[in-house]
């Protein structure tokens, strides 16, 4: 992990020194390869390896039965079904969202990087923002 941590350190450091933004403008064109659910994606910039990114101030549901997914359950008052199919609700509306928007832009507004790992940050398709968009419309709740 401290391997892939630096690797995605050191693409994002020679980013914004190759001039392809600043430490105040932090939006970097992305190439969305996966979608895991709601909140984690997979992305690349030009043709480097692809790495995850957890979209900021944000939580959505789990979308498999895993420990975290019967916390949610349980602190919601749902059922697991229920809190599988919400997180699979919100996975299939950003998929559509990224589905309908890609041809204008995806880029990622780059806050740092995470204990596991992954880039934290706001992703846009456009201007559209779409951690804004999932809190709103996309069933996704406030990260606590």
């Amino acid at each position: 992990m401290k391997k892939r941590k630096s690797s995605l350190t050191a693409l994002l450091l020679m980013f914004l020194a190759a001039g392809g933004g600043s430490l105040a403008d932090t939006r970097i064109p992305i190439e969305i390869t996966k979608i895991y659910d709601g909140d984690t994606v997979e992305a690349k910039i030009d043709k480097n390896k692809p790495f995850k990114i957890r979209l900021i101030d944000i939580d959505c549901y789990e979308t498999s039965k895993i420990h975290r997914a019967y916390k949610q359950a349980y602190c919601n008052h749902k059922s697991i079904d229920d809190v599988i199919a919400a997180g699979l609700d919100s996975k299939k509306y950003l998929q559509n969202l990224y589905d309908n928007n890609k041809s204008n832009g995806t880029y990622l507004e780059f806050k740092g990087i995470d204990i596991y790992g992954r880039a934290l940050g706001i992703l846009y398709f456009d201007t559209l923002n779409v951690n804004e968009n999932l809190k709103n419309s996309g069933g996704c709740l406030n990260y606590k």
